[in-house]
């Protein structure tokens, strides 16, 4: 992975999404709303980081595991998950939106120069929908790639 900088000249906000081993870290701009868990209707898919569709205004989105998608093992978790809606770019989806899970609560944290670096030497496949791993507020996060998480979607 290239030497990254991050310039940030003001201060963004961003949400850290609570997974069962790294969380992710969105934009709030990315993020349009958090959910409680609700029912799942069974994914139309036989890919296991897809676990089912559920309903969200109106609109049937695909949720998607990322730590499944990541070959991370999914386990039952106790605690109160959620669904994290995200704006993903891709026009060939109906709707351009869809559902991670959560393991929790997120959590905004500030973004600033010197509060998020670039962990370096981390490299992913590269159909891995992950754009980096950073360290913000001592803690490592994932930075997904939505443009490659919208394609993947839309791939299925």
């Amino acid at each position: 992975m290239p030497n990254v900088q991050l310039h940030l000249d003001d201060d963004l906000q961003g949400l850290l999404i609570p997974q069962r081993q790294t969380p992710l870290l969105l934009p709030v701009s990315a993020v349009i709303e958090i959910l409680g868990y609700r029912e799942i209707m069974d994914a139309d898919s036989d890919a296991g980081w897809l676990l089912g569709r559920f309903s969200w205004r109106n609109l049937t989105l695909p949720l998607i595991s990322m730590e499944r998608l990541l070959g991370v093992e999914r386990e039952e978790t106790r605690g109160r998950k959620r669904i994290i809606v995200v704006h993903v770019f891709s026009d060939r989806l109906e709707a351009p939106f869809v559902g991670i899970e959560a393991t929790g609560m997120p959590r905004m944290v500030k973004l600033n120069e010197e509060n998020l670096d670039v962990v370096e030497g981390e490299s992913w496949p590269g159909d891995w929908p992950v754009s980096y791993k950073v360290s913000v507020q001592e803690t490592e996060a994932l930075i997904p790639d939505l443009d490659r998480l919208g394609a993947l979607v839309a791939d299925l």
